[in-house]
């Protein structure tokens, strides 16, 4: 997902810079296009902040973060592992977004005096969390409330939105059998791929007159989700 979205920015003309956390191909592939990428841990106040402080180095201004950064996996069993989890998913889903938006609130500039943007992706299971991924779905809930109160914070020079994906890129961790329950629940019975969330990211900075909105991208599963 991250590969395509930063992939789609620099085919519409935007000079894109991209975090990782382990180099892979696609990350090469983003280099190669000289597209700016930069490793670091969000596993930490310290390695967010240094990350930040890479970030400055790098642009002064910015017209645009957006939040795609994610742990997924069910919550563990042994309470002891699910608090480890829990603090993991934490500082991926809610402190890494609080700490970028909070120290460059003040370097996100819009294009002709229009405001900026921050774009938090999300998930459906924020509106219909799956017990079995409490630990994902509350931290991604977090993400979702930071988006409100955000907009309310950074209003008028920055809008802050959400996207809230569903079912639009299965993962090694999908049976087939769990991918076939999947599309069952989505109205529109297939998976959507990377693009519609990329199309939903433009739409949001193309549109000088939306903040505090989660856009849903999940061919309407959130509808009929057990």
């Amino acid at each position: 997902m991250g590969y395509h979205i930063a992939l789609r920015l620099h085919q519409d003309g935007y000079q894109v810079i991209a975090h990782y956390r382990t180099h892979t191909d696609e990350i090469q592939a983003l280099s190669d296009l000289g597209i700016k990428t930069i490793q670091a841990e969000l596993s930490s106040t310290e390695t967010i902040l240094a990350f930040i402080e890479q970030l400055k180095t790098c642009c002064h201004n910015f017209r645009a973060l957006i939040h795609n950064a994610s742990s997924f996996s069910r919550t563990l069993d042994n309470v002891e592992e699910a608090a480890k989890q829990y603090e993991q998913f934490f500082y991926v889903h809610m402190m890494a977004p609080f700490l970028i938006n909070q120290s460059l609130q003040n370097n996100l500039v819009g294009d002709s005096n229009e405001a900026a943007d921050i774009i938090h992706i999300t998930d459906i299971n924020v509106e219909n969390p799956t017990a079995r991924f409490d630990i994902y779905g509350t931290t991604k809930a977090g993400l979702h409330n930071l988006m409100l109160a955000q907009a309310k914070k950074f209003a008028p020079n920055i809008k802050v939105n959400a996207i809230a994906p569903g079912p639009v890129l299965f993962t090694e961790m999908h049976s087939q059998a769990v991918k076939q329950k999947m599309l069952d629940e989505t109205l529109l019975a297939k998976e959507g791929g990377a693009e519609p969330v990329y199309l939903a990211i433009k739409s949001l900075l193309d549109n000088p007159f939306m903040t505090g909105v989660s856009i849903p991208v999940d061919g309407g599963r959130r509808l009929s989700k057990s």
